[in-house]
């Protein structure tokens, strides 16, 4: 199956900011509640309805995240002893390699400087599951009208996954992110 991807580029809003420790006053919240970049927040917020419109309700399971709820996150997903997981992710965080927890998905390494890091820490990530017949939340890739419509969808909005290779251990289906920078992304373009 055919996933989209594109290289993410950040807005020019970013520049000079620091990963994780972006002012308030930056984010705005997302229809599926959480927050995003403000200026990424208003794609969001224009695909959640058109999904919505097609009968699929997108949850959000996260959205913006600070460098201190990234660590944590990293600390309950990594540990520095290899338990045998199979395939194998590992990160590279204070000089040494982490290993992947069994059971967990991965993660971005912390990143003090700010320089990289979680996309969720630029505001142009969020994870996404769908809402199930009696308003239970259920895996987007699981879904048989919530992830299809994401495929065939998202890229319209500026919205991709991190990678294009679907049996890597590295993909998340739930993991969808802001690559445009400050292009225009297709549904607002006016039709030539």
């Amino acid at each position: 199956m055919k996933v989209p991807y594109k290289k993410l580029v950040l807005p020019s809003v970013l520049k000079g900011k620091i990963n994780g420790r972006l002012d308030k006053g930056m984010l705005a919240p997302v229809k599926c509640g959480g927050k995003m970049l403000k200026e990424v927040a208003v794609h969001f917020n224009a695909m959640y309805d058109e999904a919505k419109a097609a009968g699929v309700t997108l949850r959000n399971i996260g959205d913006y995240r600070s460098f201190e709820s990234q660590v944590d996150m990293f600390n309950d997903r990594y540990s520095l002893k290899d338990e045998g997981r199979k395939p194998q992710v590992t990160r590279t965080y204070e000089g040494k390699t982490w290993y992947l927890k069994k059971g967990k998905a991965p993660s971005a390494a912390p990143d003090p400087t700010g320089v990289r890091g979680s996309n969720h820490g630029w505001g142009l990530a969020i994870d996404l599951a769908a809402e199930g017949k009696n308003g239970e939340i259920v895996s987007l890739g699981g879904t048989k009208k919530a992830y299809p419509w994401m495929l065939a969808n998202a890229p319209r909005f500026g919205f991709y996954l991190q990678t294009d290779n679907d049996k890597s251990p590295e993909f998340e289906a739930w993991h969808w992110q802001y690559c445009e920078g400050d292009a225009v992304p297709p549904y607002k373009q006016t039709p030539a």
